[in-house]
């Protein structure tokens, strides 16, 4: 795939979303990245200050601990604008790292020269603020549903954001989602199991 189709792919990801942009008054220099399964697009601790756009493929956020246990924050799948929010607008090291959980196609664009040109147009200062509001609207309810529900309920509301993931991953990194043990997640799964049966 080259940079011309990318370009067009990321232009109609705002398009199919509804936001109208002047693309011919814009000058954004893309980069092209071939991710494969398995590796990072950055590392934890890491300076990405870059904005990416996943064109393809599926890929997860997490945090490792001091002792060298893993947190997944979350699932990611094409098309979506992906990356670091603190670290490009802090110019700060990365609190978790991406890892492509398949082949992944990926563009980037320079964070400053991205927010630079963004305030000369309405649709993409527009997008910006619906992007952001998002993430604080999916992290309240991320945190909420570890308060409030059950190590079990979490699980099948995994199985029903990500019904193509729960046997497609390794159950640590559905474990390390929910918060709890690869032992746990299979005495949850064995007990779903056993009420589906009866």
């Amino acid at each position: 795939m080259d940079k011309a189709q990318l370009e067009i792919e990321f232009q109609h990801h705002f398009a199919e979303q509804g936001y109208d942009i002047d693309w011919q008054k814009l000058s954004l220099s893309m980069s092209f990245h071939a991710v494969a399964k398995g590796d990072f697009l950055f590392r934890q601790g890491e300076y990405a200050q870059r904005l990416f756009f996943l064109h393809k493929g599926l890929v997860r956020y997490v945090n490792i601990s001091s002792e060298g246990k893993e947190f997944t924050k979350t699932f990611v799948r094409a098309p979506k604008i992906i990356g670091s929010t603190r670290a490009m607008v802090e110019n700060s090291a990365t609190l978790f790292g991406i890892q492509a959980l398949q082949d992944c196609v990926i563009s980037s664009y320079d964070w400053q020269d991205f927010y630079a040109q963004m305030h000369q147009d309405l649709g993409f200062l527009t997008y910006y603020s619906r992007f952001m509001e998002q993430i604080f609207l999916t992290k309240d309810a991320r945190e909420s549903a570890f308060v409030e529900h059950s190590a079990e309920r979490r699980y099948l509301d995994f199985c029903v954001d990500y019904p193509d993931l729960k046997d497609a991953i390794p159950q640590q990194q559905i474990a390390s989602y929910l918060g709890i043990t690869p032992v746990a997640l299979s005495r949850i799964r064995q007990k779903i199991r056993l009420k589906s049966k009866g």
